[in-house]
């Protein structure tokens, strides 16, 4: 009689464990963790794009130091974040850079709701076209977003290609993620 319990208590959780799936916790891009499944939770991101006179005065001075670089930086300051994507210095008019869209791509693991996330910022650049009359003065190309609140995600920069595929750099390797900064209160 006890060993038609055992049995039976054993059947049924056998029963119970073949009807929820025994599944290896993976993802479609294979990805898992110790306690389950990791998702991806993607959501484009709503931001204004600025002139330079218009960020806050830290940031104009931080331009004016570093205008002559290409550069690709993100800042908190003052309850906002600052994503800013500078050319660098060019010999004629005609360049100019704007950034097309944000998108937060969150992971999301079953230990963890807020999951960390990565801010992909997709922008495109324009060239002056060959045999075009351009003014010819130095000129520092740059595109400013802000964002409301600040965001202390990675931000991965995509160069939007000619032919509307993205590239994750000018030369096609994949480019560092940014990490925002603070930049010092007057």
């Amino acid at each position: 009689m006890e060993r038609n319990v055992v049995h039976n208590i054993m059947l049924t959780i056998l029963s119970a464990l073949l009807l929820t799936g025994c599944g290896s916790g993976t993802t479609e891009d294979g990805t898992m963790s110790e306690e389950g499944p990791i998702t991806k939770e993607k959501s484009e991101l709503s931001f204004k794009t600025i002139d330079v006179g218009e960020a806050p005065i830290k940031i104009q001075e931080w331009i004016e130091k570093n205008r002559k670089e290409e550069a690709k930086e993100v800042f908190h300051m003052a309850g906002k974040t600052y994503v800013i994507i500078m050319l660098g210095q060019k010999s004629t008019g005609g360049y100019a850079v704007k950034i097309d869209k944000m998108q937060l791509e969150k992971i999301i693991s079953p230990e963890s709701k807020a999951g960390e996330g990565t801010v992909s910022v997709t922008y495109h650049t324009i060239e002056p076209g060959e045999g075009s009359i351009n003014t010819q003065a130095l000129t520092y190309p740059i595109a400013i977003a802000e964002l409301e609140g600040t965001r202390s995600y990675d931000y991965q920069f995509l160069v939007k290609g000619k032919k509307n595929k993205l590239k994750e750099s000018n030369d096609g390797k994949q480019s560092d993620p940014v990490q925002p900064e603070k930049l010092p209160n007057e």
